[in-house]
């Protein structure tokens, strides 16, 4: 797994499962949330704290299911302004491969 990828990946579910926890995300937010729960295969909800170490855990050593959640959060992020940031975050992001840089001299 690119670590790269992991990083971004994590970060966007991390801010989108905290907006849901803290009720500042729209339905559509909340939504995506559960959805992506579901991707994880979560019964249970960890504790905010807990959010990074756990996707990150989850995701490590499985492309299908990264593939999978970045493909919902490239759909969601034109929908709705709750979920544009993790959008961004993921932006031109594949499961595949990230762009690092245009150009290194």
């Amino acid at each position: 797994m690119d670590p790269i990828t992991l990083a971004t990946v994590t970060s966007a579910l991390t801010v989108l499962g905290t907006k849901c926890a803290e009720g500042a995300a729209s339905q559509l937010g909340k939504d995506l949330w559960s959805r992506t729960k579901g991707l994880l295969g979560w019964t249970e909800e960890p504790d905010i704290q807990e959010l990074p170490k756990a996707i990150a855990t989850t995701l490590i050593t499985d492309q299908e299911r990264m593939n999978q959640i970045v493909a919902l959060l490239h759909d969601a992020k034109m929908k709705d302004s709750s979920v544009q940031l993790v959008g961004t975050l993921v932006g031109n992001l594949t499961a595949e491969k990230a762009v690092v840089a245009q150009n290194v001299n």
